[in-house]
């Protein structure tokens, strides 16, 4: 669990979205968190907006408070806006409804989460996806 605190191992894994969006051609930001929400790294590309840069950590950490990828949060909310809406109101900035975080685990225990922000959901999606691979080959030495 130690893994998700080692700076070295965590700023390898937003790196490497960050590469996978320079070979994409997108301008991004990635964060990981822990599994209370707490930005542990973040990289950006050059020319990456600042909707993502602000907006990227709250990705992640809404896949940690719910407990699932993002895109599954945004397909619920869209299925029940009222209850989705209450929670984003009262926890301004904290969380957002947006695809592109996705969990990290030791083994069945969430441990937290990487979000990529900054092109669209599918293209968050595949760069976040590229971070959680990462983590698992790092992390199962």
């Amino acid at each position: 669990m130690a893994f998700i605190h080692d700076p070295e191992i965590a700023q390898q894994v937003v790196l490497a979205g960050i590469k996978k969006a320079d070979e994409l051609g997108l301008n991004m930001a990635v964060a990981m968190v822990d599994d209370a929400g707490n930005l542990v790294a973040f990289a950006r590309t050059k020319n990456a907006r600042l909707a993502a840069i602000e907006s990227v950590p709250a990705k992640a950490r809404t896949a940690v408070w719910f407990g699932r990828p993002t895109a599954q949060t945004v397909e619920a909310a869209e299925k029940r806006p009222t209850v989705y809406a209450s929670i984003l109101s009262t926890s301004v900035n904290k969380l957002v409804l947006s695809m592109g975080g996705e969990l990290l685990f030791n083994g069945e225990e969430i441990v937290g989460a990487i979000g990529s922000a900054g092109a669209s959901g599918a293209e968050d999606i595949i760069v976040s996806k590229v971070c959680v691979e990462l983590w698992q080959q790092l992390t199962q030495l």
